[in-house]
């Protein structure tokens, strides 16, 4: 099934490219606070299990973070997306952003072809 936006003119359309990645990195996003709030609760062998699924769940944000972050941009809209998503990471603290990371996110703004 694909990824639906809603635009300003209410219109649904299929998501592509940035987009979609955008959006599988929310929802790694969203389980991972998902996981950790469990985890904090958790007491005992829980715990453990919990905090083994919660290390692969990062590994697994950090890796979808980094192909948003390297996807190449075809329009101008594309790259105002991916930089105001990469601002609210950071804004509201949702996950730690590395250096490669930001160079990954610049470069891929440096290939647009105008």
């Amino acid at each position: 099934m694909p990824i639906q936006l809603v635009c300003s003119d209410r219109r649904m359309e299929a998501a592509e490219g940035v987009a979609k990645l955008i959006a599988e990195h929310r929802q790694s996003v969203a389980e991972l606070a998902n996981l950790g709030k469990r985890w904090m609760r958790a007491e005992g062998p829980d715990a453990i299990v919990l905090g083994q699924k919660l290390d692969a769940a990062m590994a697994e944000e950090a890796a979808v973070r980094r192909r948003a972050a390297i996807a190449p941009v075809a329009t101008i809209a594309e790259m105002k997306m991916k930089a105001a998503y990469f601002q609210r990471l950071t804004a509201h603290g949702w996950c730690e952003i590395d250096v490669d990371d930001w160079r990954a996110l610049l470069g891929s703004f440096t290939k647009l072809q105008s």
